[in-house]
């Protein structure tokens, strides 16, 4: 395992385009065993959507579509795209007969996959499994077609700003494994005379949300303009880092969920492009979460927060490389933000746990996908020579640190059939055993992958809620706590955890929303 501290040894992990790219494309053929290479003119499609129903820049064609982080499109050697949609299109009819058959069990039969599940959950489950099943050896690019989708469902009552940055060395330097990354960077802009690299960003935030924060940022009124000059926000902000296994999805296909976030934490969210796989190996996504960080707390910007008013979150990969994150901050004596909410973490990239094959009738993920060849999303990430104990490396799977002393308050939520349910057990289990790391876990019953995009019924409103609660209540409750008890949190050993026996006392006395009360899945005693 590499040793923290020493750079990085990856070749090509620090390129890649982060701005958007509108892409021509015009398909080359190659031997067999050749990637299909595209042709492209490059410009910057970066979109402020200043109104409530703007979306972005999707175009609809297959010859012509913008690409979020990513400079070329990587096609399957034995089908093109328009083959890979046109075959997909030939199965609907086998998809749509085998959803017929879930929602007869569902309605003749009374026979749900899950008992809890009502008609809306079993369609949807239905209809994303078949078309799971015969898709899931597509290739990656058909993937990133299909998954644009959400990106056309922005809501009406949110507010979208773009809030890209230009990436550059910070007073807080990247150091250890993250290194060669910040020299990369460098040299691209001293020695080869190429303009700085521009992370792509933006704010999304419910329109309520944004007309607050509008004012409190940009007051109109000279009187309290000049009261607001301190350049150093208070306002409480989330950093979120969106799911898509490393390899596709953007902050843009989440606005329904970052949406959503926003409303429920009265906080508007912070969401970047980070650079995908394979186009940028390891570390480049954990480089990018890094400087967008260091980026919101810099004193140089004209704007910066308080790293103690930021909340990370991320959903899947994104919850994976947000905890990766807060392990690289703690491990090289960065500061830290104020707390997580990780939604289905994707934590183990050895796809060692049970769950990952008896959870497949059930949730949407393909099962043994490290099985596979066009998606395979270890050698996506790592790259195809990848050393397989990389694989265990706390950056690259967190659930392999260490340890996980001196973190900032941890939420977790995930779904009780979700093919990630084992190693979200394995990770709670393992920082709940940590003398001064707190974990609140919440399993939702017969709710699968990352539910809380979904309309899934009360489950999701619930998960929704107790983000809510996380952010305004709970993150400082638990934080009070610590600086209370440090003493006998530090002094006590694992067994037992007199931390926990106190904090469920403190949970008790706080203000809980009524939804809260009696919750099955609560990890935390009371």
């Amino acid at each position: 395992m590499e040793q923290f501290g020493q750079p990085c040894q990856l070749e090509g992990c620090c390129y890649g385009k982060s701005t958007s790219l509108t892409t021509t494309a015009a398909i080359i053929m190659t031997p067999k065993n050749s990637a299909v290479v595209h042709e492209h003119r490059q410009q910057n499609t970066i979109t402020t959507t200043s109104s409530s129903n703007t979306s972005g820049v999707i175009a609809t064609t297959v010859n012509t579509t913008t690409i979020h982080n990513s400079t070329a499109l990587i096609l399957s050697p034995t089908k093109t795209l328009p083959q890979e949609v046109g075959l997909a299109v030939l199965k609907m009819p086998t998809t749509l007969q085998r959803l017929g058959t879930d929602v007869w069990a569902h309605l003749i039969a009374g026979q749900p996959k899950k008992p809890t599940w009502n008609l809306q959950t079993t369609v949807i489950l239905g209809f994303m499994q078949a078309f799971r099943d015969h898709t899931y050896t597509n290739s990656l690019d058909f993937w990133r077609f299909v998954l644009i989708a959400p990106t056309f469902l922005t809501p009406l009552t949110s507010h979208v700003q773009d809030a890209s940055f230009i990436v550059r060395p910070r007073p807080l330097e990247c150091v250890g494994i993250l290194r060669e990354c910040d020299q990369q960077e460098k040299k691209q802009f001293l020695i080869h005379q190429r303009p700085p690299r521009v992370l792509e960003a933006e704010w999304m935030s419910a329109l309520s949300i944004w007309d607050y924060c509008w004012q409190s940022v940009w007051p109109s009124a000279p009187t309290i303009a000049a009261a607001k000059k301190k350049k150093r926000s208070t306002e409480k902000i989330i950093l979120y880092f969106h799911g898509g296994a490393y390899c596709a999805m953007s902050a843009q296909t989440h606005r329904t969920l970052t949406h959503k976030i926003s409303k429920t934490t009265g906080r508007r969210v912070f969401a970047i492009n980070y650079r995908l796989a394979p186009e940028t190996k390891f570390p480049g996504a954990l480089y990018d979460a890094v400087q967008s960080f260091l980026y919101l707390i810099d004193p140089i910007e004209p704007y910066y927060f308080d790293p103690k008013r930021i909340m990370i979150m991320g959903d899947s990969a994104g919850g994976g490389l947000a905890l990766a994150m807060m392990l690289y901050l703690r491990d090289h004596g960065l500061p830290l933000p104020e707390g997580a909410c990780l939604l289905s973490p994707w934590v183990d990239l050895t796809f060692s746990y049970p769950s990952w094959d008896s959870a497949s009738l059930f949730d949407y993920l393909p099962n043994n996908p490290d099985k596979l060849t066009g998606m395979n999303p270890q050698k996506l990430y790592l790259g195809d020579e990848f050393s397989p104990s990389m694989l265990k490396h706390p950056y690259v799977s967190p659930l392999f640190a260490e340890h996980f002393e001196h973190l900032p308050p941890i939420m977790v939520q995930s779904g009780g059939c979700e093919s990630l349910r084992d190693e979200i057990e394995a990770l709670h289990q393992k920082i709940n055993q940590s003398k001064t790391s707190f974990i609140h876990n919440e399993v939702y019953q017969d709710m699968v992958h990352v539910f809380q995009a979904f309309p899934l019924g009360k489950s999701v409103d619930e998960a929704i809620a107790s983000i809510g609660w996380w952010a305004r209540q709970g993150v400082s409750m638990i934080s009070r706590y610590q600086v209370k008890h440090q003493q006998v949190a530090s002094s006590t050993s694992s067994a037992g955890h007199p931390k926990d026996l106190i904090l469920s006392s403190l949970l008790k006395k706080e203000t809980l929303p009524p939804l809260l009360f009696g919750r099955r899945h609560r990890s935390i005693p009371g």
